[in-house]
């Protein structure tokens, strides 16, 4: 009997963090990271002392769910890289990374912060920069992307757009598609011209997701 207890205890325990991750994502995406503990209790219909039991601060619950957020991208990335189009795969990686950022308002208020600097996302952010750099490279060689692009600017761009289209959504739902189409449009090779600032190297990147400090004036 006591096997039992113990084993319906830690399903219990499994739901409740399901709950409460699901929770946690519906309302940093609706209202960023100001949204208090108390809101994501309500959603998930728990306590605020069961979210604190899981996670002591609320900087670790928020970690978690940005974690699970770049874990999709890492994931996204990775199957577009072993594409047999990588003209194609870039562009559906562009799309895909757009749409999770433009639709999630804590996923996108995360670059930037300190978040990046916590060791476990520290370290997904260096995968996902990964497969942005084989996507990057594969779409060059087979012709379809600019010679000039890095993959430390395709964060950059993909938040960029993300946060454009935001404002022109309250007119135009989708409006996220023309954007992302005129830059798309902007990183073919017909489209080049000589760009006047030189490429973010991987440091600068970091730093500009709040996973270094900023650099010294």
């Amino acid at each position: 009997m006591a096997t039992v207890a113990a084993h319906a205890l830690r399903a219990d325990a499994r739901r409740n963090l399901e709950r409460i991750l699901a929770a946690a994502g519906e309302v940093f995406a609706e209202q960023g990271f100001e949204a208090s503990v108390a809101d994501v209790a309500a959603r998930a219909g728990v306590g605020t002392a069961t979210i604190f039991r899981r996670f002591p601060t609320k900087d670790d619950l928020v970690a978690a769910v940005v974690e699970a957020r770049v874990g999709d991208l890492v994931a996204a990335a990775s199957r577009a890289a072993a594409s047999d189009d990588p003209g194609a795969a870039f562009r559906a990686f562009m799309e895909t990374a757009v749409v999770r950022l433009a639709g999630d308002r804590g996923f996108c208020e995360a670059a930037g912060s300190q978040l990046y600097a916590v060791p476990c996302l520290h370290g997904l952010h260096l995968e996902l920069i990964g497969h942005v750099r084989t996507l990057v490279r594969r779409a060059q060689e087979s012709g379809d992307l600019r010679r000039d692009l890095v993959a430390e600017d395709v964060p950059v761009l993909v938040r960029a757009i993300a946060e454009a289209s935001a404002i022109a959504e309250r007119a135009r739902p989708g409006a996220w598609q023309r954007y992302l189409d005129l830059v798309l449009d902007g990183l073919r090779p017909a489209a080049a011209t000589r760009l006047r600032r030189s490429a973010p190297s991987p440091r600068d990147l970091e730093r500009a997701f709040g996973a270094l400090p900023p650099a010294a004036p």
